[in-house]
């Protein structure tokens, strides 16, 4: 997790106070569910004291579009029910003090070293929510979340995994679903000697980003490497049909047939 620094309406909810993570209160609160909140708070650890209603709803809002959850992430009460039947106060869940520590981490982010860079541009840049959520609870890479599940569950289940995860994601900037996450993961097994898990990834590459040259060559050069030479001269070829002139396929086919 990585909560961050936040602006409020009329003033930056003090990543210099951070806030408690009071967390995830209104989401996308309508007006009658807003009506639910109180207008005092109690147990305010790191946002200040004397934050307005209004602004703490705003506040709320940002981590909760942030990370892609709902109140009762973070907070005592049970989904669907009214927010009036929330304890906010309670500091129960764990997820509530990880916030703590995170807006902690992100005031300091934004107030002691991002304030003093070199140059820095204008208007500054910012750690926020989002900088690293993106709209997901556990911010990872999606190479990583694939590799951890071929680890713990194999090849058919991270393929699976990932077609899940692109389907409710896609179009969104909580992953990236180009080509070259997958291309490094292809290139990282191979190099860990697990050629078959490399091959899969790869082609579950070049599937989804069928314009993807590159998924191609890698294709290639594992089959080379395994001294399957017809699936290399193939892969190398389909990488050229793709992007012709690229000069390192055109290499190894040459190589692999004499020129021809």
């Amino acid at each position: 997790m990585t909560l961050p620094h936040l602006r409020a309406p009329g003033r930056a909810v003090r990543a210099r106070g951070g806030a408690l993570l009071l967390a995830l209160l209104p989401l996308c609160l309508p007006p009658r569910a807003q009506a639910q909140i109180p207008d005092k708070f109690t147990n305010l650890k790191v946002l200040p004291k004397d934050i307005g209603r209004r602004e703490l709803i705003e506040t709320m809002r940002g981590f909760a579009m942030g990370l892609g959850v709902r109140c009762s992430a973070c907070h005592v009460g049970e989904e669907g029910k009214p927010l009036s039947t929330y304890d906010f106060a309670s500091d129960d869940k764990a997820m509530k003090r990880k916030a703590r520590v995170m807006l902690r981490m992100v005031r300091e982010i934004n107030g002691e070293f991002l304030a003093h860079l070199p140059d820095r541009d204008t208007p500054n840049v910012t750690v926020t929510c989002t900088t690293c959520h993106r709209g997901v609870r556990r911010p990872e890479p999606i190479d990583q979340i694939v590799e951890q599940t071929i680890h713990d569950q194999g090849l058919d289940s991270a393929v699976a995994r990932y077609r899940t995860l692109r389907k409710e994601y896609y179009g969104a900037a909580s992953y990236d679903f180009t080509d070259r996450p997958l291309i490094e993961l292809g290139r990282r097994l191979s190099r860990a000697d697990s050629a078959d898990a490399a091959l899969g990834i790869l082609r579950l590459s070049a599937e989804l980003n069928p314009e993807s040259a590159q998924s191609w060559f890698a294709i290639g050069q594992i089959h080379e490497q395994a001294g399957r030479k017809e699936a290399a001269v193939d892969a190398y070829r389909k990488t050229l049909e793709l992007s012709p002139g690229f000069r390192p396929a055109e290499q190894r086919l040459k190589a692999l047939t004499g020129g021809g």
